[in-house]
């Protein structure tokens, strides 16, 4: 069986990275910006910079699945006050993952793919780079969240930050547009929420940097130049409130008996009410996205996960894409899970997910492989998912923000794929 599902996940993973070469803008078929066919590689260009000039670097390319790799001498490209721009051209179609080596040195693996345009070793740390715009930790790097009476007060320049009622208290959700986004223009844009959004975008809370974010709004202003892909970003705090709930209450459902003792009231069936009920209806109202499934999305990590995954089960009208890094499905045990995704048609309309892991000692890998396994002995559409498992990969920020923009290309691919079909 396990043999199995990993020739299943291989040949999905591998479909994903082959196809996605057919991206562009918000459906229209051809090449995706940046990337250009040359026999049958998927060329894109990959952007490297540095805030030390370097003499020699090289990008090395891997696939995750086979474990080939490839090393490519990286050109000089430019300079700015942020530092040094290197590029080099990638067969999207071969690798899903890069590092950058230079001076004996050598970076962590990254995602390669047609949403990513690079990464940038800066004085912060290694994060996401947009050849082309400018520097998102300028104004991210200014981001102040402070402890007020009634919650936290923000002072940001990018995120519109609205207070919505749930459960008799407030809770905030943080949007931000695209780069030019016009509200009285009449294009359309994708929309991705985010669980646990105070983690998954950079709101400068006390003593945290820019390495305490997933900044995958950053990744996704990044698919925008990289793939002509644009999405609004909902990022929705899962802090629970002061007196009554926690983190853990509003990102557990009740599904039954929990299969360990944790301390959770269960109350993320109400929050997944809250979201779709809720937050997507003052989304679509207020700004200009799309309001089918196709261009709507949704991700978390860890406990965020769980509830993502739990939330596009049951709402797979509204999301038709869900990414789960590092899902904490050890809540509940097989039987309960069998229990529950039975009542659950799987049909071709159900939610694209794209599963993450590191391995079973430091991550929840063993919980993960389990899901997936569970989902297609239960005959979930084998095109409608894919799983990517790190060995090295631990339950930590850098790693999910690593992968992120994997969840981006599954979400883009999947979209465009879908418009192109008769």
């Amino acid at each position: 069986m396990k043999r199995r599902i990993t020739v299943i996940l291989t040949a999905l993973i591998l479909a994903l990275i082959l196809a996605s070469c057919g991206m562009s803008g918000q459906g229209n078929s051809g090449e995706s910006a940046g990337a250009k066919a040359n026999g049958n590689k998927a060329l894109h260009a990959l952007y490297f910079k540095d805030i030390t000039e370097r003499k020699d670097v090289k990008a090395v390319f891997y696939n995750s699945n086979t474990k080939e790799t490839a090393e490519i001498k990286m050109a000089a490209y430019g300079e700015d006050s942020d530092g040094f721009v290197y590029t080099c051209e990638g067969d999207a179609s071969a690798y899903n993952m890069v590092s950058f080596s230079y001076d004996g040195l050598s970076t962590a693996d990254v995602a390669f793919n047609n949403c990513v345009s690079g990464w940038y070793n800066s004085e912060h740390g290694f994060l996401p780079y947009t050849e082309g715009e400018p520097n998102p930790y300028t104004d991210l790097e200014k981001n102040t969240a402070t402890p007020v009476a009634d919650g936290l007060a923000y002072d940001n320049v990018m995120y519109d930050d609205i207070s919505l009622t749930f459960n008799g208290y407030k809770k905030t959700i943080h949007v931000r547009t695209p780069l030019g986004y016009d509200p009285s223009s009449d294009e359309r844009y994708a929309t991705v929420y985010l669980l646990d959004g105070q983690a998954m975008v950079y709101l400068g809370f006390p003593g945290e940097t820019l390495l305490d974010s997933e900044q995958t709004d950053v990744q996704i202003q990044s698919m925008a130049a990289a793939a002509g892909y644009q999405a609004i970003v909902v990022a929705i705090e899962t802090f629970g409130d002061e007196s009554r709930y926690t983190r853990s209450d509003e990102l557990i459902p009740d599904l039954g008996e929990l299969a360990y003792d944790e301390d959770t009231k269960q109350i993320g069936n109400l929050f997944s009410d809250f979201v779709a009920d809720t937050v997507v209806p003052y989304v679509q109202e207020h700004y200009s996205v799309y309001d089918d499934a196709l261009h709507t999305s949704i991700a978390g990590a860890s406990l965020g996960g769980l509830e993502a995954f739990y939330i596009a089960m049951e709402h797979p009208e509204l999301f038709g894409t869900a990414g789960a890094l590092s899902p904490s499905f050890w809540t509940y045990d097989d039987d309960t899970w069998k229990s529950y995704l039975k009542k659950k048609n799987f049909d071709e309309q159900m939610p694209f997910l794209y599963f993450y892991s590191g391995n079973d000692e430091a991550d929840t890998g063993k919980e993960t492989r389990e899901m997936v396994e569970r989902l297609a002995d239960m005959h979930y559409p084998e095109s409608r998912f894919v799983y990517h498992r790190t060995e090295p990969g631990g339950h930590e920020v850098s790693f999910w923000r690593s992968v992120f923009s994997e969840f981006l290309e599954a979400m883009a691919f999947r979209s465009v794929k879908s418009l192109q079909q008769p």
